[in-house]
């Protein structure tokens, strides 16, 4: 008996699979939802269901190899994303998904073969990069796996972002400063890069390089996000009227909700520490 799911909790989630048996997107909700319960084998056959009605195949089958990983059947969830490479042709997320089954096998020119898929068809996968730079660390070093990673970042963004994070942890903060640049270069009008160089130093304590990057780099179509974390980060040094000036390019910017509460709430910080400076 599975210990994570009571008698009456199956009962309930076999009640909700049947209502959802037609229905693919609450279908994949709750297969998804159960597996990260702690349930495989009850949600198994759902899974294959999925993967039958779902009109994103790749989809489906993600789902189904997932729920096949939860039962523990890792050579049938590796054979169905390998049956559906054949059929349909492989994509980062049906690749990247090949990785841990390989190294599970202890296939380690199969592990490098799927993440080289991986990131052929997407180079900014953040798993598959997160992924292979910790398994690459785990089998040759830490050194290894920056090599791994530095090679991958002439194509990627989001390789050289995680190449200055590591820079940030040992203190390099020059270093750091210049890769986030980098990664702003490689897609200079996605939000990505600078969002991320901008959290990355925020997190470390880097203020000042922090609104210095996002005021250099920052365009409209960089979204609201690195602009708000300059704005945090001139308010934790005291600086009022460069935190102002900052909010102010957020005028015309597109935002969410959640940038839409969040620039509310500055505004009211920012008008409160420019009255505290006198400006």
């Amino acid at each position: 008996m599975n210990a994570g799911v009571r008698p009456e909790g199956r009962g309930e989630l076999a009640e909700r699979v049947a209502e959802a048996w037609h229905d693919p997107e609450r279908l994949r909700s709750l297969v998804l939802g159960a597996l990260d319960g702690g349930s495989g084998r009850e949600v198994l056959p759902a899974a294959e269901r999925l993967r039958e009605i779902d009109e994103d195949a790749e989809r489906g089958t993600l789902v189904l190899a997932l729920a096949l990983r939860g039962c523990a059947e890792h050579r049938r969830a590796e054979d169905v994303l390998l049956r559906h490479i054949r059929t349909h042709g492989g994509g980062a997320d049906t690749w990247f998904a090949l990785a841990p089954l390989a190294s599970w096998r202890g296939s380690t020119a199969d592990v490098d073969t799927a993440l080289d898929n991986a990131l052929r068809y997407d180079p900014d996968h953040a798993d598959a990069l997160a992924w292979g730079y910790k398994h690459q660390a785990r089998r040759h070093g830490d050194e290894h796996a920056v090599r791994w990673l530095t090679e991958r970042s002439r194509q990627s963004w989001r390789a050289t972002v995680m190449l200055g994070e590591l820079a940030l942890h040992r203190g390099d903060a020059g270093s750091a400063v210049q890769l986030f640049a980098s990664a702003c270069d490689l897609r200079p009008r996605g939000p990505g890069p600078l969002a991320a160089a901008a959290r990355a130093l925020a997190a470390a304590g880097r203020d000042d390089e922090c609104a210095r990057l996002v005021v250099e780099r920052w365009t409209g179509s960089c979204g609201p996000w690195p602009l708000i974390e300059a704005v945090e980060a001139c308010l934790r040094r005291g600086r009022a009227g460069d935190a102002a000036l900052a909010l102010a390019r957020l005028r015309g910017v597109e935002l969410d909700a959640d940038a839409v509460e969040r620039a509310a709430d500055l505004s009211l910080r920012v008008d409160a520490a420019c009255l505290a400076a006198g400006i």
